[in-house]
């Protein structure tokens, strides 16, 4: 269904380096400056090396304040652009284009460079990144996955249900909706999109598609997975992402943690700091310590 995960690790801190520069040149003047990929390093290869993965309509800017607190406990991060995101132009119609297998092979070439930039990798994502996180934890053998609240089914839906709307969605006519019809264009975060495309918003849904099959006919390649989820998100469904890290834990379970966020407002971005509702206060300490940094 989605892009192949054959795999190119950089072999040392200089490829690694090379690579992340041909990774950030993509960035061209249309994008925002604070929404280009960012590589924050030490000089050197670390014994970590993390890669964050922002969310759907969002960029590496939903990272400008957690970011920071990975580097200052020594890791090197790895914080890539996803293709058709980070636009000048909020009501920029490219991400009509978006596609699980452009998406999939961008974040596959941001864990290869972070091959070179740590001894272990370690991956954390939300949303869309969350998705993107748990695909890593299934395919790939790194240390580290963390998704957070990763959209398997959406709007509290059962996956069926949410696996057949996404099958109905992408044979209709893609078209643009707002996030929050009363923001409109004034939607926060400012550097986001405030409006989606619906196909791509189901093509996001097909990367979990392939994590939810295979979880349940092999183990996960990862050594250790810690899922977070808000408690009362009202984007996604929990209780998948819950029977998806049940899997996991039958397969390996000492290295699988669910993690339930309380005393949390009712909302799905709980990374950002320029989301109204995020409380990064209670967050980013959860998140710091399922890195173990």
């Amino acid at each position: 269904m989605t892009a192949s995960t054959a795999s190119s690790p950089a072999t040392s801190y200089s490829e690694a380096i090379d690579r992340a520069q041909a990774f950030m040149a993509r960035d061209d003047q249309c994008i925002l400056p604070q929404a280009r990929t960012a590589l924050l390093s030490h000089g050197a290869q670390r014994p970590l090396a993390v890669v964050l993965f922002h969310g759907f309509t969002n960029n590496p800017a939903q990272y400008a304040a957690f970011a920071p607190l990975v580097f200052e406990r020594g890791a090197n991060v790895f914080v890539p652009r996803m293709p058709e995101h980070g636009d000048r132009d909020r009501m920029t119609t490219r991400l009509a284009n978006l596609t699980a297998q452009t998406v999939l092979a961008s974040a596959n070439e941001a864990v290869d460079i972070a091959c070179g930039l740590g001894e272990r990798v370690a991956v954390l994502g939300i949303s869309m990144g969350g998705s993107l996180s748990a695909y890593f934890a299934q395919f790939r053998p790194i240390e580290l996955a963390v998704p957070v609240a990763p959209d398997f089914a959406l709007l509290r839906l059962p996956y069926p249900v949410s696996r057949l709307l996404a099958s109905v969605v992408l044979h209709l006519p893609n078209f643009f909706m707002w996030w929050d019809p009363r923001a409109g264009i004034h939607q926060r975060p400012h550097t986001a999109y405030p409006r989606f495309a619906t196909h791509a918003l189901m093509q996001t849904l097909r990367i979990g598609d392939d994590v939810y099959a295979a979880a349940r006919q092999r183990p996960q390649l990862a050594t250790r997975i810690v899922t977070i989820v808000n408690r009362a998100d009202p984007a996604v469904n929990n209780e998948v992402t819950r029977s998806l890290a049940s899997e996991w834990k039958r397969w390996n379970p000492e290295g699988m943690t669910y993690v339930e966020l309380h005393n949390l407002p009712e909302n799905h971005d709980i990374i950002d700091p320029e989301n109204p509702l995020a409380r990064t206060d209670l967050v980013y300490p959860k998140l710091l310590d399922a890195l173990g940094v």
